[in-house]
C-alpha cells in the first residue's frame, strides 16, 4: 500500500493497482513477480522471473522499479539464475535475507551494503521472511514460526501454528504458512490453510478470517485506518482482493472474544448450576 491508500498486488502475470475508490488497473504489465516492496517515497519494487525451458532447465530474471508518476525502469539488467536480492526491507531500507544452506544463514544488509549475520539454523522448510515495524524478523519453518528479535538470537516463537489443509496440501513444507505480516500494535498475522490467524504479543492465537469455496488467503495488508485487505488465490492460480473494514474487524474481534472467553465461562457456569440442583435434590 502506498501513502495514498492504493493497494498493489501480483497475479504472477502482471502487477495490479487497486485504488481506494475500488477502481482497478494494471500498474506493471508482463512481469512474473512473487514479492513486492513499497518504499516510503511510494516507489514500487519487484522482479521479473522466467523459465528457459525443460531442455536447458535454467532461470533468468531482472529487477524493476515503478516510480510514483507511473514510469517503470529496470534497476538490474537481465541476469541468469534466480534473483538473490531481497525485497524484505524495513522503513529505512535495510534488507533482510536468508541464505538457504546447511546451516541456513540470516543476513541484514544496510543501505551502504554492509552485511551482518543475524543468526543461523539447520532448518529444511524455511518460508518467507517478515520484518515487523519494531525490527523483529519472523519466518516460518514448515508449520513453526521463528523470530530473531533486535539484538537477540534466533528462537522458536510458535510451534505448529501453520495449517497443512486445503491448498497447502499440494504445497507442503515452506508453504504451510503462505505469508506473514504485522500491525503497529505488535500483532502478527499468518495466512495459512484457508484462514488468517492473528497472534498477539502474548501469543494468543485467534482466527480472524476464513476464505470460502476454492479460495485461500496468501497475503494481506492493514491500512492506517484499520481496514484489512486480504489477497486470496485458488487452485486455478487466480487471485482476488477482499476488503474488511475497520468496523467489520471490530465485530469479528468481539465475536471471537465471546467464543474464546465468555462461552467457556457460560458452559462451566451451566455445569455448576446443574450439579447444584442435582445435589440439592438428593438432599
Amino acid at each position: 500500500m502506498d501513502s495514498k491508500g492504493t493497494i498493489y498486488y501480483t497475479d504472477l502475470v502482471q502487477v495490479w493497482m487497486l485504488k481506494p475508490d475500488g477502481t482497478k488497473s494494471i500498474a506493471v504489465p508482463n512481469v512474473h513477480t512473487h514479492e513486492l516492496y513499497m518504499s516510503p517515497a511510494d516507489e514500487l519494487y519487484g522482479e521479473h522471473l522466467w523459465f528457459n525451458g525443460e531442455q536447458s532447465n535454467t532461470w533468468g530474471h531482472f529487477l524493476w522499479k515503478r516510480n510514483p508518476d507511473g514510469s517503470i525502469i529496470k534497476i538490474k539488467d537481465s541476469t541468469a539464475g534466480l534473483a538473490d536480492e531481497s525485497f524484505v526491507r524495513d522503513i529505512i531500507g535495510t534488507r533482510y535475507s536468508v541464505e538457504k544452506s546447511i546451516p541456513s544463514l540470516f543476513w541484514m544488509t544496510d543501505t551502504r551494503g554492509k552485511k551482518t549475520l543475524l543468526g543461523q539454523a539447520s532448518l529444511s522448510g524455511i518460508g518467507r521472511l517478515h520484518i515487523s515495524p519494531k525490527g523483529f524478523l519472523y519466518f516460518n519453518n514448515k508449520t513453526d514460526v521463528y523470530v530473531i528479535p533486535p539484538g537477540d538470537t534466533l528462537q522458536l516463537y510458535l510451534k505448529n501454528a501453520g495449517d497443512t489443509s486445503g491448498l497447502n496440501q499440494t504445497m507442503p513444507g515452506s508453504h504451510s504458512i503462505m505469508n506473514m505480516w504485522s500491525d503497529g500494535k505488535d500483532n502478527l498475522y499468518l495466512a495459512t490453510g484457508n484462514v488468517i490467524k492473528q497472534v498477539t504479543k502474548k501469543k494468543l492465537i485467534t482466527t480472524i478470517y476464513k476464505s470460502t469455496g476454492d479460495w485461500f488467503p496468501c497475503s494481506g495488508v492493514i491500512a492506517p485506518n484499520g481496514d484489512f485487505y486480504v489477497l486470496e488465490t485458488n487452485s486455478k492460480n487466480e487471485v482476488r482482493v477482499n476488503k474488511i473494514s475497520a468496523v467489520e474487524r471490530k465485530q469479528i474481534v468481539k465475536e471471537n472474544k465471546f467464543t474464546i472467553y465468555y462461552m467457556p465461562l457460560l458452559i462451566i457456569a451451566g455445569i455448576l448450576l446443574l450439579l447444584y440442583f442435582l445435589f440439592r435434590k438428593k438432599k
